[in-house]
């Protein structure tokens, strides 16, 4: 056993060694590295190689810093050992300074030294990058081998954290070695122990110009000779002979290499054509573009010609001629339907059924008339949205004096950090709080050590102007979570709003916040929708979020852009962490939900925000800033253990920016009864359980199949077999209705938990049961559903919105697989108000607390109704794309009624539906008032469904 100087209270030290040879603005990369580090205790060394060195700060973030300068030159090896002397750390790991590191490097490596007290050292896999930070070839990440150790340099310096018990053991950096010192130094370490390999790339080595090992490159063969002759005495005879039959076959690899070439430089050819088409398809979506823009302006054109004839139209409707003309024009409408009127007299019967079946596909003019305008309008931009329903500035001079009748109106502290911010994109910031409608605002603004003069000009002049602006200037760089804390420290106000450098604020942000603040006073967060500003300034890719939706949540930050919090609620939790960069804000957001009842997270369902499209910020690709992915998985995951759940948390698997969070199945695993009416569908029944069998992973599991009735042979055959083979079939009698078949099959299961499902599903994911199961044993928990595909693989349900259609209708419905939906929601696990029971799994104690379903509804929407019942009861609703199966609705629904049946079926639960849940169906939760209820679930709604401050 290897002795252990590490403290058993605290996480072991960990001490960063640089050696630095004054490449000032690499080195900064590199402690910037180091701050973003999520393993806590971390001291750091630099090391100056050269005189003259720069003095260094004490701290670099939360960490300490010391600089051992010299008078003269040090050889890289020599002040490799000056680091080791000098390190008090009981792990050690060396950094150069033109090398950089991901967040998660240290937190694994000491993970993975701690497991194996025995072993002296870990080490993890590299990505080569070049000056332009890209990808330069493949990671450097292969498991530990003694000899090939020997033959080569398996690990790069920065890739292994050690103990110091290296040191005590004798090993030391070779002093007569100009390159590969660090190959040097682990041939030394592995003469006392293997090296744990942790695989997976957690840091990055830089290639460029002025990399020593390009310097050395005329040295690199001699360098090889020095390294092998001394560690020569490790070769065995059999090491030796398996090296002269590699050279005795290299004719033959030369050829394999010269072949491998070969195709490569075909696939190379390839690729160049591929190239060349993308081009030409490039060009042509250019020409589309220009096309669209043009009938877009052609289609303004219209609009502004429409308005200009109904505004005609209502002035002729208003003429004296046209009122005095009326009886005239009520005559000739009689005259013109009398022939009608003559047939109706003779065929009063034909004549109902046409009015009925009138009535029933207008009942609602007003949804009719909306639904029309949609698909007038589905093809029209969001710029033109924006101009037709957003409120216009004339009103804002009304808006102020509402604002000044407001009995103490709340003050908004707009925090902001900057650093190094482009002067323009800084300026429009400020003017966009200084735009505000609503005055009583103050920004604080903390720039976080900025080197660029401009930026502290620009600040101190608008801090002179206007009292309400704040500035502190950072004498250290401690990047975003230090500076958004430094200008929180300034804030006075009731609320804190979050604005980046170089986004905007809509005029009437703050007036909106301000009055949610007064109508709702026991808000704790406030979040609006946002949208993007393009390089050009123009408004695009609007985000119409839903109101609180704590599963989405655990996928993506939807309360971010603008998010705004009680000050109060800030100090209580402590502002922002540290370490956690990135994705800072939510991990904020994170830590505030936990105070607060879901009632106090409040959505503003207007676009509040302008994030802007600029290089290096997310708002282009979440790709910009890898290190966010990392923290916010972090900050998610340790959410989860503040809660007290135990999950894993991991990328989205068709949206890796995105999370997702999978619950563990409670041990013992509860039984699960599935529920399956059909009637003579044979076909259909064997292939849904065959499916199950075959394919589920889950047990236990039991299958109650309910039959009302069956008549064909082939059906009544198979419903035997099944009951032979431990199926129980249960037979019912009287019409075809879902929910009594499935309320009288729940009364019998045996399961503590219950899988209503209908016999056109064939599972596609084994482990579809976990999935639904984990969701539907969590606390607070009602109904989870799946994601549907019909067989020619487009989406089928995506959940269930409510008021599409009249009453609800799945979303996203017809997606091709592979479309993630709007902003990743067909890809991503969330509450519904609703989910489908084509496929739902919910608790058996919850089912009988809700009565079941609602035998009143034998057809449809017994699923939303009791989804609603459960939502009326404090439960929520999750649907989660990680249970998939294909489903042929169609087929399954033709054994129910015929089809004159289902229409006045159809019609008697449309009526009782909107009767129970009218108020649901207008305004679901998941949803937004700015989409549309129409056939195109998810696109703009004409007109949305919010007031009309015009």
């Amino acid at each position: 056993m290897i002795p252990s100087s590490e403290n058993e209270c605290f996480p072991p030290l960990v001490s960063i060694l640089i050696r630095s040879i004054n490449r000032l603005p690499l080195l900064q990369q590199a402690l910037a590295s180091v701050v973003q580090q999520s393993y806590s205790r971390i001291e750091i060394l630099v090391v100056a190689a050269v005189p003259d060195h720069p003095v260094m700060p004490a701290a670099c973030g939360p960490h300490p810093l010391h600089l051992i300068s010299s008078d003269c030159p040090r050889h890289r090896c020599r002040a490799a050992n000056v680091a080791l002397d000098a390190a008090n750390g009981a792990y050690l790991l060396f950094l150069d300074d033109d090398d950089w590191l991901l967040p998660g490097h240290l937190e694994k490596l000491a993970a993975a030294l701690t497991e194996a007290p025995d072993l002296l050292a870990a080490y993890t896999g590299v990505q080569p990058i070049d000056e332009d930070g890209q990808p330069k070839g493949g990671p450097i990440d292969l498991p530990f081998d003694a000899l090939r150790l020997l033959a080569g340099n398996l690990m790069p310096l920065h890739a292994v954290l050690f103990r110091r018990q290296v040191i005590d053991l004798g090993c030391r950096f070779d002093e007569n070695l100009d390159l590969f010192e660090d190959w040097d130094f682990w041939l030394q370490i592995a003469c006392h122990s293997r090296f744990v390999h942790v695989p997976g790339v957690s840091a990055c080595y830089r290639i460029h110009a002025s990399s020593g090992v390009h310097a050395m490159a005329p040295s690199v063969g001699s360098a090889y000779a020095r390294i092998y002759g001394k560690w020569r005495h490790l070769w065995n005879e059999g090491q030796l002979a398996g090296i002269m039959a590699q050279v005795w076959n290299y004719p033959e690899l030369q050829e394999r290499v010269t072949e491998q070439q070969e195709h490569i430089t075909g696939q190379q050819v390839l690729i160049t054509e591929q190239r060349n088409r993308i081009t030409e398809q490039q060009r042509l979506i250019i020409r589309l573009e220009d096309r669209i823009s043009a009938l877009q302006l052609q289609l303004r054109r219209q609009d502004q010609l429409l308005d200009e004839r109904k505004k005609h139209i209502e002035a002729i409707w208003r003429s004296s001629s046209w009122r005095v003309t009326r009886p005239l024009r009520g005559v000739s409408k009689v005259i013109a339907y009398l022939p009608l009127l003559n047939q109706a007299v003779r065929n009063p019967v034909r004549a109902w059924r046409f009015l009925r079946r009138a009535a029933g596909k207008t009942r609602d003019w007003a949804g009719l008339q909306q639904q029309l305008d949609g698909k007038i309008r589905a093809d029209g931009d969001y710029s033109t949205w924006i101009s037709r329903f957003e409120p216009v500035s004339e009103c804002y001079p009304r808006l102020r004096q509402v604002a000044d009748s407001w009995y103490q109106p709340p003050i908004i502290s707009v925090v902001m950090p900057t650093y190094n911010s482009d002067p323009e994109l800084l300026e429009a910031a400020i003017n966009s709080v200084l735009g505000q409608v609503y005055p009583h605002w103050q920004l604080c603004i903390a720039d976080d050590a900025s080197d660029s003069p401009g930026v502290k000009a620009l600040l101190e002049r608008h801090a002179a102007t206007d009292s309400r602006i704040q500035v502190v200037f950072r004498l250290v760089n401690g990047h975003i979570s230090a500076a958004s804390n430094s200008a929180l420290a300034l804030a006075r106000g009731d609320f804190v709003a979050l604005l980046d450098h170089d986004d905007l604020l809509h005029p009437l942000a703050l007036w909106f916040v301000a009055q949610c603040c007064i109508e709702r006073p026991e808000a704790g967060v406030i979040y609006t929708d946002e949208d993007k500003l393009s390089a050009d300034g123009q408004r695009c890719g609007p985000y119409f979020k839903c109101d609180f939706n704590y599963e989405l949540l655990l996928a993506q930050n939807m309360l971010s852009h603008l998010g705004c919090y009680r000050r109060s609620l800030l100090e209580e939790i402590g502002g922002f962490r540290e370490g956690f960069e990135g994705s800072q804000d939510y991990d904020l957001a994170l830590r505030a939900m936990e105070r607060l009842r879901p009632e106090q997270i409040v959505h503003i369902p207007r676009v509040l925000y302008h994030w802007r499209i600029v290089a290096g910020s997310t708002a282009s690709s979440m790709g910009e800033k890898p290190y966010a992915l990392t923290a916010a998985q972090r900050a998610l995951a340790e959410h989860l253990q503040r809660r007290g759940i135990t999950a894993e948390v991991m990328p989205a698997p068709e949206i890796p920016l995105h999370t997702r969070v999978r619950f563990p199945v409670p041990k013992p695993a509860p039984l699960v009864s599935i529920l399956i009416p059909t009637r003579d569908r044979a076909n259909l029944l064997r292939l849904c359980i065959d499916s199950i069998r075959e394919l589920t992973t889950y047990a236990p599991y039991e299958i109650i199949v309910v039959d009302p009735g069956s008549e064909d042979a082939d059906t009544l055959q198979w419903l035997d077999r099944f009951r032979q083979s431990g199926i129980r079939v249960l037979q019912e009698h009287g019409e075809f209705n879902f929910s009594r078949f499935n309320n009288q099959a729940a009364a019998q299961a045996r399961g503590k938990v219950l899988c209503l499902m209908n016999d056109g599903i064939e599972i596609i994911t084994p482990d579809w049961l976990e999935e639904m199961v984990s969701f539907a044993v969590q606390d607070g928990i009602g109904a989870v559903g799946t994601r549907l595909w019909h067989p020619d693989q487009r989406l089928q349900g995506g959940g269930v919105i409510l008021g599409l259609g009249g009453v609800a209708g799945p979303s996203f419905l017809n997606c091709e697989r592979g479309n993630i939906g709007y902003f990743g929601r067909a890809a991503l696990h969330q509450s519904l108000s609703a989910v489908t029971a084509a496929c739902m799994v919910v608790r058996k104690s919850v089912f009988e607390e809700m009565g079941g379903f609602d035998e009143r509804l034998a057809v449809t929407f017994h699923d939303v109704d009791f989804c609603l019942r459960l939502r009326q009861a404090g439960y929520r609703n999750v649907w989660t794309p990680y249970a998939e199966m294909r489903h042929d609705e169609s087929a399954s629904h033709d054994q129910e009624t015929t089809s004159e049946e289902q229409q006045e079926c159809l019609a008697s639960e449309v009526a009782f539906m909107q009767d129970r849940w009218a108020d649901e169906l207008a305004a679901d939760p998941a949803y937004s008032p700015n989409l549309s209820l129409g056939a195109h679930a998810f696109s703009l709604a004409w007109p949305p469904r919010v007031a009309d401050l015009s």
